[in-house]
């Protein structure tokens, strides 16, 4: 596992710094993207939850491709625009996968000479948080991450129960007659349940982070690197005091090449820098 720490804007004495952290965890093997198609038809090994996420990526996806007009493109933009809305921190921390990430324990359920070796493969165990010397440090950035956690860790513990809570009392949406108990009736349910699962997958981030903190795992590592991302706002001859933000979105294309980020975290990184934006204004 890899921590890159993008600070997206500077510290002041009212606000902590807006940070992006991309994680990189180990890549699942090739034959498991197969059995997780949503085109198999039926729940693969990993478990019906991966399962039914996918088939409901694909039939969003297919909402996008819908006639110009119809109530399901409207439905499709309406919720893009939303997302755009929703904290890049939930999306950031979502895309932690626990089960590939480093393990904060060793499984009970190891044998004796299995777990043996798992304690001293986890006692050697370093998680590097790389960052950008020009505009952070070695404390800043571990106190940085530190804070994030246990900011969000109660918000989306509070966001996972209540839309938990709320789901049910949607059904009587769903119990009505022909032909209205279409997949229009159904929309309150699953927004509620697709905001449910969100919750709880950025809270087992969250979660999985704290861990990592507490048992001193994650290390910070200066990165030279990504301080390419921040040359052109070193090199501005008349920068701006009351500009916070410390990145472009021309600059944060550098991030984007180094770290190898995958299309959809190209999305989310270019909406935490228009969040940034917004945020300061």
């Amino acid at each position: 596992m890899r921590i890159a720490v993008i600070p997206l804007t500077r510290p002041t004495t009212s606000r902590p710094s807006i940070t992006y952290y991309s994680f990189q965890t180990r890549p699942p093997p090739p034959s498991q993207s197969l059995k997780d198609s949503p085109s198999s038809g039926r729940p693969p090994r990993p478990g019906v939850v991966k399962w039914a996420v996918l088939k409901v990526d694909a039939t969003w996806s297919a909402f996008g491709k819908a006639e110009p007009g119809s109530w399901r493109l409207r439905l499709f933009e309406f919720g893009e625009r939303f997302l755009d809305k929703l904290d890049f921190e939930e999306s950031m921390l979502k895309r932690i996968d626990v089960k590939s990430a480093s393990p904060i324990k060793v499984p009970e359920e190891l044998p004796d000479a299995d777990r043996q070796v798992a304690e001293t493969a986890l006692a050697q165990l370093k998680i590097p948080l790389l960052y950008p010397p020009s505009v952070s440090s070695a404390p800043a950035a571990i106190s940085d991450l530190q804070a994030l956690v246990q900011r969000r860790i109660p918000l989306h513990n509070k966001g996972f129960w209540t839309y938990l809570l709320v789901a049910p009392l949607t059904a009587p949406f769903m119990i009505v007659p022909p032909p209205l108990n279409s997949l229009k009736a159904n929309i309150p349910f699953f927004f509620c349940a697709w905001r449910s699962w969100s919750h709880y997958q950025a809270l087992r981030g969250a979660r999985h982070l704290d861990g990592l903190l507490k048992t001193g795992k994650i290390v910070p590592e200066a990165d030279a690197a990504l301080d390419a991302v921040y040359t052109p706002t070193r090199t501005d001859t008349n920068p701006d005091p009351k500009r916070p933000v410390i990145v472009t979105r021309d600059s944060l294309g550098h991030a984007m090449r180094a770290l190898e980020m995958a299309s959809d975290e190209t999305k989310d990184i270019l909406r935490a820098y228009e969040q940034a934006v917004n945020r300061l204004r």
